[in-house]
């Protein structure tokens, strides 16, 4: 056991060469939300609760180790949780020399676009970092020789890091048996018990799914206990309340899982206005901080929007020359007509890219039925397909055949392509849960077509009893989800088939 003359001295050695965090990220920490406020000039203002919980997270015991090996920081969504981990990321390593810490998400775009990101930003707005900052690659090095890096989930490649601080960005989303092996490979060095931790930042997930957030929520929440029952604070939409921050002092563990909106800007038009575009699933998970159960929802749009590919990202095929596949689905005479047409990656063979999302709409008041020909210029679901068939080297249509049976056999009479009756019962099964996989895992491309995005919005997911795959349903009834059943029907051929 230290003296209290050498804690003392250490304490005040540290305080002069490490300022207090909080002091330190409102004065250094940039922030372009703030650039044009006279006052502030970029810097960046952190509320009383986020202050608080910053102290206790960096606290340190009677012989000057950190109190905490994990942090767990989950708040609801726009409450700067990412912008405090990129704070907090670059005053360690700002004060301490040859350190390395790393930012770890479910892929290296995330880990470099959020947290990464935030850091670049601040020191760019900062003359005081500016110039003596390096920034090479995902790497940002500090002039002490410390260093901050960007890294995805690869528990082969990063084992038996050194680190002094381990950012888990957005866990919600790790539920692969890589990303999950990740977490038990970049784990804290025992040289440096005490003086490194590990810090997650995420607001929920889902139930099923996020299993490594759900087991840190169940150690940190259900088996903690509160921290501050006495402490009120501000509370946007209603009476000042407790916090949630709970502590488990066996696993040297703080966990804030706060469901509030604490933040000024969290206003109630702003929820409102939230709460009109999003499944009361999304909205409870993403602005209340709450665990949903992923039925509610086909995909989290999240993972929709990671999937877009745009200009020169999207790959160069040889449309006259590569398999493509057509799907089509059509309801009654007052539902939509769907059409998908998509071919595999030409690299990487597991992945699909989608080359046509289109659909047709019944004419106004639900009366009447589609004009499967059209004209030229605005050609019907029939016409259109005969042109693709025509430009492009289509190795099947698939379709169901419930309510397309005579054009399909007429169209199969000519002999102009395969025509294939996909079934609807377990072939829908499969290709369905085949669908959410390609999306869950970036492996379904897209250029963000509004159409495709707005039938995949519209979707649910319905478990089946049996075998616990999930079929496409309308989230409400007057939804259409068309175009997403036909790129799962035409993901599913194009997979299945032997195209080369």
């Amino acid at each position: 056991m230290k003296s209290a003359l050498i804690l003392g001295l250490e304490e005040a050695a540290e305080k002069l060469s490490k300022p207090d965090v909080v002091d330190w990220i409102e004065k250094e920490f940039y922030i372009p939300e703030t650039r044009n406020d006279p006052i502030l000039r970029g810097r960046m203002v952190l509320q009383p609760y986020q202050k608080d919980v910053l102290h206790e997270a960096l606290s340190k015991d009677e012989n000057g180790l950190y109190k905490y090996s994990i942090i767990v920081w989950s708040d609801i969504k726009k409450s700067a949780k990412s912008t405090i981990a990129a704070a907090v990321n670059l005053w360690g390593t700002e004060f301490s020399e040859f350190g390395e810490r790393y930012i770890v998400a479910n892929d290296l775009n995330q880990a470099n676009s959020r947290v990464n990101e935030y850091i670049r930003r601040a020191i760019s707005l900062n003359t005081k970092f500016r110039n003596s900052y390096s920034k090479r690659g995902y790497q940002i090095t500090a002039p002490n020789g410390s260093y901050i890096l960007a890294i995805p989930i690869d528990p082969g490649g990063e084992a038996g890091s050194n680190a002094d601080m381990i950012t888990f960005s957005e866990l919600w989303g790790a539920n692969q048996i890589a990303q999950l092996r990740m977490w038990g490979e970049m784990t804290l060095s025992p040289t440096k018990h005490g003086r490194s931790f590990r810090w997650v930042e995420s607001y929920a997930g889902f139930t099923e799914e996020s299993e490594l957030l759900y087991s840190l929520y169940e150690m940190g929440v259900k088996q903690g206990e509160l921290l501050w029952p006495d402490r009120l604070y501000d509370v946007t939409e209603s009476e000042p309340a407790p916090l949630e921050l709970y502590v488990n002092r066996e696993a040297r563990m703080l966990c804030l899982w706060n469901t509030k909106p604490r933040c000024p800007w969290q206003t109630k038009e702003y929820y409102a206005s939230e709460a009109h575009s999003l499944t009361p699933g999304d909205f409870n998970r993403m602005h209340r901080n709450q665990w949903v159960s992923s039925s509610e929802t086909f995909v989290p749009m999240e993972w929709w929007y990671a999937c877009k590919r745009e200009g020169g990202d999207y790959p160069k095929i040889d449309t006259t020359r590569q398999p493509m596949v057509i799907a089509l689905d059509a309801g009654i005479s007052s539902d939509t007509f769907g059409l998908w047409m998509g071919c595999r990656h030409p690299e990487r063979k597991d992945e699909v890219v989608t080359w046509l999302a289109h659909y047709w709409k019944p004419p106004k008041g639900g009366e009447g039925k589609i004009d499967f020909v059209g004209t030229e210029e605005n050609p019907g679901p029939e016409m259109m397909v005969r042109q693709l068939i025509k430009n492009y080297n289509v190795v099947q249509v698939c379709y169901d055949p419930y309510q397309l049976h005579d054009m399909a056999t007429r169209l199969k009479q000519e002999h102009i392509a395969w025509f294939y009756a996909f079934g609807q019962q377990t072939g829908r099964l499969v290709a369905d849960s085949q669908f959410r996989d390609l999306i869950r895992d970036r492996r379904f491309w897209h250029r963000g077509e509004a159409n495709l995005t707005e039938h995949i919005q519209n979707a649910n997911a319905e478990i089946d009893k049996g075998d616990r795959k999930i079929r496409l349903v309308k989230r409400v009834e007057n939804l259409k989800i068309d175009a997403a059943v036909c790129a799962s029907m035409g993901s599913y051929q194009l997979l299945r088939l032997n195209l080369g």
